[in-house]
């Protein structure tokens, strides 16, 4: 009986130690799992019996394990952030796709148009110059010869009411005497010869005829006299109107005569293009112009200019490997004679053509891009194929379709934006 007394209470015993270890073991793991679970059973020692010490590592595995997978705080943490992180970049390395904010686009005037199909006509691209109307011209000459003086205002380019002196001439000290003195004499023999037959044509002594000779003669040296001032004669525009051309220099000799300027109205210009032989067979087809004069970026229509054409189109009048076009129109832009000029002949109509605005079109390494706007805050570049252009607008051959969204203002700030590698605007809230 003593025996079996002592057994049970080594088994008290035994059951005791290994309910405390358990109970420590539990606290342990609680306290491990706020920490990294870097823990080895292997590394902790345990003090009892070894039938409680293969139950505890087995229950304390099992607890463990249950706690790595259902509540493990910096493992779900660091997954989140892959998570956003991952997401974020996929969003961001897209690089069909331009990120550029409402806001900036408007505050910069990113303007966009939906492409639609219309008509178009054939261009021929060349040079040309702006001239002044034959109508409209008038030229200064020379009243008397002499040294000609030319006042301030004589220079191209100047504005001039009719009647105003633009220069004058004297003889004075040339061989064959000052024209204007010898006017004055001229002017006071008539004069005197007027006067001494005039009472003798009252009195029938002189014949009519005699005297209507004598008036004549008074006449045109008064008119002589007219023409001409104490410095000489004047050289005076007979029209209001634009100096177009200086033809004479201050101080040199002019004849009776001789061009010394030339006055244009400016109300009427011709507008000559200069067409390469090699589209001679089109010459016919040609029906308008665009043009862009050279001191301006502005391009005219010559169709809101009342332009036609006024050369025949024969092809035997030409220039050495050009055939010359002459378009008449209306100045009503203050255009400038003289001026070179690109020129768009505007030739045969074409329909169903997809057209946008130069502006919309940019160019990298000669190929040529336009921006499509895909939602509100995004944009995608596009490479085109184009076709010709008018000087405002070019035909697009491929790479955008009917009802696209292009950016027609502000594509330089898109292209710009794309180059940087940056997303103005973007933003992505996890």
């Amino acid at each position: 009986m003593k025996f079996k007394h002592i057994l049970f209470a080594i088994s008290i015993a035994t059951l005791t130690a290994c309910g405390t270890a358990t109970k420590e073991n539990n606290e342990h793991n609680h306290e491990v799992e706020t920490h990294e679970h870097n823990h080895e059973h292997s590394t902790h020692k345990h003090v009892h019996g070894s039938d409680c010490k293969d139950h505890n590592h087995a229950s304390a595995h099992d607890h463990s394990t249950h706690n790595h997978d259902s509540h493990n705080h910096d493992t779900h943490n660091h997954d989140h952030a892959i998570h956003n992180h991952d997401n974020h970049d996929s969003h961001a390395e897209n690089s069909d796709e331009i990120a550029f904010s409402e806001q900036k686009a408007k505050h910069f005037g990113i303007k966009t148009e939906k492409v639609t199909k219309g008509t178009f006509c054939d261009i021929i691209k060349v040079s040309g110059k702006i001239l002044p109307a034959q109508s409209d011209e008038s030229v200064i000459a020379a009243k008397s010869s002499g040294i000609l003086k030319l006042n301030a205002n004589a220079i191209e380019g100047k504005q001039v009411a009719a009647g105003t002196s633009i220069g004058s001439i004297s003889s004075q000290n040339i061989a064959g005497g000052d024209a204007n003195e010898v006017a004055r004499i001229n002017f006071d023999a008539a004069k005197r010869e007027l006067d001494r037959i005039t009472p003798l044509y009252k009195d029938k002594i002189i014949t009519e005829r005699e005297y209507n000779q004598a008036k004549q003669v008074y006449d045109q040296a008064k008119a002589a006299m007219a023409t001409t001032s104490g410095a000489g004669s004047t050289a005076t525009s007979n029209i209001a109107g634009t100096i177009t051309q200086m033809l004479a220099k201050d101080g040199e000799f002019v004849e009776t005569g001789a061009p010394i300027a030339v006055v244009s109205k400016n109300a009427k210009l011709i507008l000559r293009a200069e067409l390469p032989n090699r589209y001679a067979s089109m010459i016919h087809s040609i029906k308008s112009a665009n043009f862009k004069p050279a001191y301006t970026e502005e391009v005219y229509d010559l169709s809101k200019l009342n332009g036609k054409i006024v050369s025949n189109k024969n092809l035997s009048v030409v220039s050495p490997g050009y055939i010359p076009i002459n378009f008449e129109f209306t100045n009503t832009a203050s255009i400038i004679p003289g001026s070179y000029a690109e020129i768009y002949l505007v030739g045969t109509t074409k329909n169903n053509c997809i057209t946008l605005p130069l502006s919309a079109v940019t160019e990298e390494e000669g190929f040529f891009f336009v921006y499509e706007k895909v939602h509100h805050e995004a944009y995608m570049k596009k490479e085109v194929k184009t076709g010709m252009n008018n000087g405002e607008t070019i035909e697009i051959l491929s790479g955008v379709n009917e009802g696209d969204e292009i950016v027609t203002q502000g594509a330089i700030l898109i292209k710009l934006a794309s180059q940087a590698g940056s997303v103005p605007g973007h933003s992505h809230e996890h």
